[in-house]
């Protein structure tokens, strides 16, 4: 994940094996990573808190991935169904959809609300 022609790379989480490679990722490519899978980072000073957000994100990501296919059907993004329920939908609050599908709803599919933004939820 290396620099090319004075830019940084965009990283995807597909992209991502293990989390010792958000190590060698710049603050900028670390900020991208989490504002394209709708983590907010507004509050992170230091490159570990950004560090820390990418980690979970990579960690949700990867058990997501290997849980799909048993992933209970009321767990499922109500737009793809495809991917696990990731984000809710503001000003509304419900969760109903996956972090691709939210980046591309203007309102929500359950009560019809502008959707202000989408924001990444984590499970405890």
């Amino acid at each position: 994940m290396s620099k090319a022609n004075g830019a940084s790379q965009l990283v995807a989480l597909e992209q991502l094996k293990e989390e010792s490679e958000l190590e060698a990722l710049s603050v900028r490519q670390l900020k991208e990573l989490l504002a394209r899978n709708r983590v907010e980072y507004r509050g992170c000073v230091e490159r570990a808190d950004l560090l820390a957000r990418a980690r979970t994100l990579l960690r949700d990501h990867v058990r997501y991935r290997d849980e799909l296919e048993s992933l209970p059907l009321e767990e499922c993004c109500k737009i793809c169904m495809a991917a696990p329920l990731e984000c809710v939908l503001l000003e509304c609050g419900h969760i109903a959809a996956c972090t691709r599908c939210a980046k591309q709803l203007a309102e929500c599919p359950i009560c019809r609300q502008y959707v202000v933004r989408a924001v990444r939820f984590f499970r405890s």
